[in-house]
C-alpha cells in the first residue's frame, strides 16, 4: 500500500504545477475565489461616496466634504437678499431664528426657516415673523446660497376704535387678517367691504397698494396681519 502512496503524491504535484504554469487554467480554477475577494472589498462598501467613472476611475461625490451651512453661516448669507415685505440688511435685525426642516439630496439643500426679526432702524418693539426658504446648490467648493421664497410674512399693528386706518400692502402678496376682532376692510380698488373676525371663515384680501380697516369695538384692537405671495 505505501508503495502505491509515493507514486500518487508525485502525479498530484506534477498536475498542480502543470495548472499554475499554464495562465488560462489557472484563471479558470481560481476566478470564483478572485471575485468574491473583490466583491467584499471594504473600499466599495454600501456606506461609501466613490464612485467609478467609466474607464474605471474612482470619482468624488461634488459635495463630499462640504460643511452643510448652519443657521449662523444662513442669517450671514442672508445679508443683501430681499423678499416680499422685507430686506435683509443688518445681521442685528434677527432677534431669533431656527432651521424648521431640511431636505437634501447631492447637489441641493433646502431650509425651511423660522425668523422672528426687528428692523434694525425701528424706534419702537415692531417685530416680524417670517417663514421661507432658503435654497443652496453645490459649487466648486462650498455650498452657495442660491434662492430665497418666501412662505409668509406676519406682524402685529393696533386699530384705534371708531374710525377707518390704512394699512400698507405688500406688493405681490395677498393678506389674511387674524379672527379675534372684528373688523371691517375695503380699499380704493373695491366697491364692497370686507368683514373679518369671530365666527367668519378665514379671509384673504386680494392684493392692494393700501387697505382702511375699522374696529367694531369700542377700544383699540391688537391683530396679526399675514402676507403670503399670491398665487
Amino acid at each position: 500500500m505505501k508503495k502505491l502512496i509515493l507514486p500518487i503524491i508525485l502525479i498530484l504535484i506534477a498536475l498542480a504545477i502543470t495548472v499554475l504554469t499554464i495562465p488560462r487554467l489557472r484563471t479558470i480554477i481560481l476566478s470564483p475565489f478572485l471575485r468574491t475577494t473583490a466583491i467584499s472589498s471594504p473600499d466599495q462598501g454600501a456606506g461609501s461616496n466613490t464612485s467609478l467613472a467609466d474607464n474605471g476611475t474612482p470619482v468624488q461625490s461634488r459635495s463630499k466634504g462640504f460643511t452643510e451651512p448652519g443657521i449662523e453661516r444662513i442669517k450671514s448669507d442672508l445679508i443683501g437678499k430681499k423678499i416680499p415685505g422685507w430686506n435683509f440688511d443688518r445681521i442685528t435685525e434677527f432677534s431669533k431664528a431656527s432651521i424648521s426642516s431640511i431636505a437634501r439630496t447631492d447637489q441641493r439643500i433646502d431650509f425651511r426657516l423660522d425668523l422672528h426679526m426687528l428692523p434694525y432702524n425701528s424706534g419702537k418693539d415692531e417685530y416680524y415673523d417670517a417663514q421661507l426658504f432658503a435654497t443652496y446648490l453645490a459649487g466648486d467648493d462650498d455650498w452657495q446660497l442660491s434662492n430665497v421664497e418666501e412662505i409668509y410674512l406676519s406682524y402685529e399693528v393696533t386699530i384705534p376704535p371708531g374710525r377707518w386706518v390704512t394699512i400698507n400692502g405688500i406688493e405681490g402678496c395677498s393678506m389674511q387678517p387674524d379672527k379675534k376682532n372684528n373688523l371691517e376692510w375695503t380699499s380704493k380698488k373695491w366697491d364692497y367691504d370686507i368683514l373679518s373676525g369671530p365666527g367668519i371663515d378665514e379671509v384673504t384680501l386680494p392684493p392692494a397698494s393700501t387697505y382702511d380697516v375699522k374696529a367694531k369695538a369700542k377700544h383699540p384692537v391688537k391683530m396679526k396681519l399675514t402676507f403670503k405671495p399670491a398665487e
